[in-house]
């Protein structure tokens, strides 16, 4: 592990100075008047970023190519999660953890991932990484990260995606964002869907799937036979089924594209 401007903690260390006589307001502006020394003396207080990288080359260059261009954070970088498990939340500000795409094939990288989300749960946490298909990203968005990076995002981007995710928000790249709302936004309108039904008539549906009888059904939710006739009428209807085996279809159908 090495840390880039903290004396507290072994590495080599490094301080950003800007031009004191001009305010710094883009990464632009920062990578143009921005100088660097090594520093052995106290640095002011400031927030951590936290890089988690097994590759050391390729961590120690975002660190640097991330300070060089204004970040304006203190970085800390690690080579494995088990490195930063030992120290305690409040030793940083936000994490930045590089993933090998090969631990998406068993599923254990977003265990590890959501195990270090619980474990850091007021720090928020982005993940980059080349495999960038709808299915990777969302498996690690509902662990509660708070981005997820192509493996092949400049160093602007990364900077936008932690700036975003320090002010709470949650950074996904655009041409990521588009497949991830066409999918939430086929799943709300299934939702939508039901909600054609009436609390009763969904209690009615759940055993009428099953191919049971209205007595049946009557039975089971304390109900007159038919209170039931009625109900799987309205069903009918809803559905424009002209009989029960094809509105138990139709509603079979609309339960898969939910599920």
């Amino acid at each position: 592990m090495s840390v880039l401007g903290d004396k507290k903690m072994s590495g080599i260390m490094y301080e950003r100075i800007p031009d004191a006589d001009h305010a710094v307001y883009n990464r632009h502006a920062a990578a143009r008047r921005a100088a660097f020394h090594i520093a052995s003396t106290e640095l002011r207080p400031q927030r951590t970023l936290a890089i988690i990288d097994g590759r050391a080359i390729a961590r120690e260059h975002l660190a640097r190519g991330l300070v060089s261009n204004g970040l304006g954070l203190r970085l800390a970088t690690y080579g494995s999660v088990k490195d930063i498990e030992a120290y305690e939340a409040a030793a940083f500000s936000v994490i930045l953890i590089c993933v090998d795409d090969t631990r998406f094939m068993d599923n254990s990288i977003v265990l590890e991932i959501g195990a270090l989300v619980r474990r850091f749960p007021k720090v928020p946490v982005i993940v980059q990484a080349k495999l960038c298909g709808f299915q990777q990203i969302l498996s690690v968005l509902q662990q509660g990260v708070h981005g997820y990076l192509p493996g092949n995002a400049g160093i602007s981007v990364c900077i936008e995606a932690i700036s975003m995710a320090l002010a709470g928000g949650v950074f996904v790249a655009a041409k990521n964002l588009h497949d991830i709302q066409s999918i939430l936004g086929a799943n709300h309108h299934q939702s939508k869907r039901l909600e054609m039904f009436t609390r009763r008539e969904r209690e009615v549906i759940e055993i009428l799937r099953q191919g049971k009888a209205n007595k049946t059904i009557a039975y089971a939710l304390r109900l007159a036979p038919n209170t039931v006739k009625v109900h799987v009428r309205n069903i009918l209807k809803k559905v424009r089924a002209t009989n029960r085996a094809e509105a138990i279809y139709k509603i079979n159908v609309m339960f898969d594209e939910i599920a």
